[in-house]
């Protein structure tokens, strides 16, 4: 089911509109007899083709931002709005289509199945959109080739480095094609190095046509993307475009 099948009843504001609007998000969660807000009031818009960090300490509402930007969680207020259409108060199964359907999730520990190969687990999100069986694994070796794992295709993923992990994590996000490839710390469990070897392939994916929000803590790596989102307790405080990039160290 495409996006504008599932919110047949939403109308884009105007001919363009932003890949992605946040407005007013408050996320609320119940703890103990308490409630705490990890999100107060949030406005975001990412548009699309931007290559976006959002950064923030522990605690700040940088992962559950991420959430719901993916669709994997839902505010308690305010509106979401995909390629114009308001999803905010989609159903559980229509959610579900728009994740496969539109983003591409990459976390900081990489989130492969064990028993599956490196080939087998980047065709998953294939199988769930239930694309023929020769099709996904065509396209599954397209991606595996593109980030440079043509020779580990076999290969399990207790056979294969962090960067290497990371690197089939990447290719199973980006095989659906998604509107959006959304990474949490991707980097968390790697080395300078190999957290650099990542980062340069974001770059090269960024350069090819694709809309990256990479979510982390580390100011070193906030600074790798264009423009850099800062969170504290729960709110934005700052929005700008990033004057001096990082520079990779790659041998």
């Amino acid at each position: 089911m495409s996006l504008e099948a599932a919110t047949q009843q939403s109308v884009p504001k105007d001919g363009q509109p932003s890949m992605i609007r946040l407005e007013g998000i408050v996320k609320r969660y119940a703890i103990g007899d308490g409630v705490v807000a990890a999100l107060n009031g949030v406005d975001l818009v990412i548009d699309r083709g931007e290559f976006v960090s959002i950064m923030g300490s522990s605690g700040s509402g940088k992962s559950t931002l991420m959430q719901i930007l993916g669709a994997l969680d839902v505010a308690t207020e305010g509106s979401y709005e995909l390629e114009g259409y308001d999803i905010t108060r989609l159903p559980d199964a229509e959610l579900a289509r728009i994740r496969n359907q539109h983003f591409g999730f990459v976390f900081q520990a990489y989130n492969l199945f064990p028993e599956l190969t490196a080939l087998e687990n980047v065709e998953v999100p294939l199988v769930y959109a239930r694309i023929a069986a020769r099709v996904r694994r065509e396209q599954a070796r397209a991606y595996l080739e593109a980030v440079g794992l043509g020779d580990r295709m076999g290969h399990y993923p207790m056979q294969l480095s962090g960067g290497q992990q990371q690197r089939v994590a990447i290719a199973r996000a980006m095989v659906t094609e998604p509107t959006v490839l959304l990474a949490d710390e991707p980097t968390g469990n790697l080395s300078k190095e190999g957290g650099d070897e990542i980062l340069s392939l974001f770059d090269q994916l960024h350069e090819q046509g694709a809309s990256v929000v990479l979510v982390t803590h580390d100011p070193r790596v906030g600074a790798f993307a264009q423009r850099c989102v800062k969170l504290s307790d729960g709110q934005v405080i700052s929005d700008d475009w990033v004057q001096q990039r990082t520079i990779l160290e790659i041998a």
